[in-house]
Order: structure tokens, then C-alpha cells, then sequence
């Protein structure tokens, strides 16, 4: 199968549509711009299974909407809270992990955002201490400077994010590398 030509003008950006809430990025030069890679894989799993557990307990209420006096305690009751309880777990994490980026590659590195405690737990690996990059299965690999190895999992990402978030380290670390700049 033949690859495609990604430099065509069907594949080059066109200019952002006015009325969608976004300025024009034109102007900002392309090594000051982010890529934001977020879980959106799992958040859409998240939020689709904490919107079946809603559908759930919306028919065990309408199911048993004749069968259950006031009076009496019934087990649909609590059949129904615990169908109501992870659906909100599952719509806030799903809408967490839809909104919140995971990985952010910035003209100063690479920004890894874990899923809990993201601002203190917040991990930052500069250009320059970067020596090699690579990927092995699910995960990707940053070898450091100073020997150490850093593996960021790409689980949550969909194929075609974890693709373009390993092809834009790699391009960057082999440009640093190339001019002569890639070193601490």
C-alpha cells in the first residue's frame, strides 16, 4: 500500500473557521507552538460505561415504579445506588481524562501529566537532556543524559495520537542532535 504524500495541499492545515472560539495560530511561530496528547481513549470508555450504568438505573426506577411501596424497604433501591454511584465516578473521571492533557510537547520538552495529583506529581524532561528516544509496544521510551530511562505508557492514547506524539519527539531530539544544540 502506498504511503501517503503528507506534505500535499489536501493534507496541509487550512485556515482555523471563524465563530469556533479559536484565534488564528498562524502568527505564532511553529517552535513556540504545544501538542497536547490526552487519554481520550479511555475518558470516551469512561464516560460511555458511567452513561450505561445511568441507563441502568433509570430502568430498575421504571421498572419498579409500581412494585415498591414507601414503606418497605426493597433491594431495587439498593440495586439502583449502586448503578448510580460508579456512573458518576465514571463521568468524572471520563470527563477528566477527556479535558486534561497527558503529555505536552513544548518548544522547552516534554511535559508528562499524570493522572492523579497532575500539578504535584507533574514530571518535565527538557530537550537537551534528552539522548535517544524510542518505542517499544505501548510505551515510550526517553534515555536521558545521564543514563537514566524514562518510560511514559501510551495505553490510554488512541493509535493515530500515540503515532504522531512518538514521530514529534523523535523528530525534535534527532534536529537537536543534528545541530549540535541537543547537549546539555
Amino acid at each position: 500500500m502506498p504511503e501517503p504524500d503528507l506534505h500535499s495541499p489536501a493534507s496541509t492545515p487550512g485556515p482555523v473557521l471563524p465563530g469556533l472560539g479559536v484565534e488564528d495560530i498562524r502568527h505564532i511561530p511553529v517552535r513556540e507552538r504545544e501538542l497536547r496528547f490526552t487519554r481520550n481513549r479511555a475518558g470516551a470508555t469512561l464516560v460511555a460505561a458511567g452513561l450505561l450504568l445511568v441507563v441502568i438505573a433509570a430502568f430498575l426506577q421504571l421498572t419498579g415504579y409500581d412494585t415498591i411501596t414507601p414503606y418497605l424497604p426493597a433491594p431495587l433501591w439498593t440495586m439502583q445506588a449502586a448503578a448510580l454511584v460508579p456512573a458518576v465516578f465514571c463521568l468524572y473521571l471520563g470527563s477528566r481524562c477527556l479535558k486534561y492533557a497527558a503529555v505536552l510537547v513544548t518548544p522547552l520538552g516534554v511535559e508528562v501529566l499524570p493522572f492523579l495529583r497532575p500539578r504535584r506529581t507533574m514530571r518535565w524532561y527538557l530537550w537537551q537532556q534528552m539522548d535517544s528516544v524510542d518505542r517499544k509496544g505501548k510505551r515510550l521510551n526517553l534515555h536521558l543524559t545521564d543514563g537514566a530511562a524514562v518510560s511514559i505508557s501510551l495505553r490510554s492514547m488512541t493509535p493515530a495520537s500515540r503515532n504522531l506524539l512518538v514521530h514529534a519527539v523523535r523528530q525534535r531530539v534527532n534536529a537537536l542532535q543534528c545541530s549540535g544544540h541537543g547537549k546539555a
